[in-house]
């Protein structure tokens, strides 16, 4: 039976009634707008004794932070959650016995891969967002692999670990700052989201991804959640309509925001040759 995950941005996400929460590891995980050491997360366990916990660590790893590294997935390791998020494979190594769930944005959309790291320590993967829904069923059907599947919140498209918004300012000279900001396309109406934080910078597609008419379909262990960047009050609605799983509430999800399905139905195709 498929179980439900919200990734916590917020004290206030643990009130969700889902089955499950991601919490991100400060200094060692992106894309969250909170961030929680190895103290605060006893807490939040010990106080949600009902609730299934995945712990991300997803950043990758400079040589010089490996030791440490390695030392806080040993402490994570400790706790007895349901499973550690990692991007970064040195991780596969470390002979934990927590699940290790393997995060790397764009990278698991094949059930060969994904197998490969299954025999190599990854009991898990997050699915790539580029998917079909056809191809995500091809991949359950070929892998004993756990498998997590974003189904509703801002696409996250690309990492790069430049200063980007940081440069740009610095080199127009741009004294006044926000708390966000947006880089739109050429020629088009349609903008992305940018998030630069200590380490890297990260592009968010300006619609939200909302796969509620198909969470059925979709063939994995676990759907998640994210109100990363979203209004607050309106995702609890949101969450409210995916645990009931009514459909005749769907239209309710787009009235609360800006929505569409991705590729769900959209194969993407990469031909090299076309692009030499």
């Amino acid at each position: 039976m498929k179980k439900l995950l919200a990734k916590v941005n917020s004290y206030d996400s643990l009130k969700y009634p889902v089955d499950g929460f991601i919490l991100g590891f400060e200094n060692y995980s992106y894309c969250f707008e909170k961030y929680f050491n190895l103290e605060e997360i006893k807490k939040i366990i010990k106080e949600n004794p009902f609730k299934e916990f995945f712990i991300s660590v997803n950043k990758i790893i400079t040589n010089d932070k490996l030791d440490e590294y390695k030392e806080i997935l040993k402490n994570i390791d400790s706790l007895n959650v349901k499973g550690i998020i990692v991007g970064d494979v040195a991780a596969l190594t470390y002979n934990l016995k927590t699940n290790l769930i393997l995060d790397q944005l764009h990278l698991n959309n094949s059930s060969l891969s994904i197998n490969h790291y299954y025999n190599n320590n990854a009991k898990g993967v997050f699915l790539t967002n580029d998917i079909t829904l056809q191809e995500i069923n091809f991949i359950r059907d070929n892998t004993k692999s756990i498998l997590f599947k974003e189904v509703f919140g801002l696409p996250h498209l690309s990492t790069s670990l430049r200063k980007l918004i940081s440069n740009y300012l610095e080199y127009f000279n741009v004294k006044n700052r926000s708390n966000g900001y947006y880089i739109s396309e050429n020629n088009s109406n349609d903008y992305y989201h940018i998030v630069e934080n200590d380490s890297e910078t990260h592009i968010f597609g300006n619609k939200v991804l909302n796969l509620f008419e198909y969470i059925d379909d979709i063939n994995v262990d676990y759907l998640i959640i994210n109100d990363f960047l979203l209004d607050k009050k309106k995702f609890m609605k949101v969450v409210s309509i995916f645990k009931e799983n009514d459909k005749r509430k769907g239209k309710k999800i787009k009235e609360l925001f800006d929505t569409n399905d991705g590729f769900i139905h959209k194969k993407t195709m990469y031909k090299v040759k076309d692009n030499e």
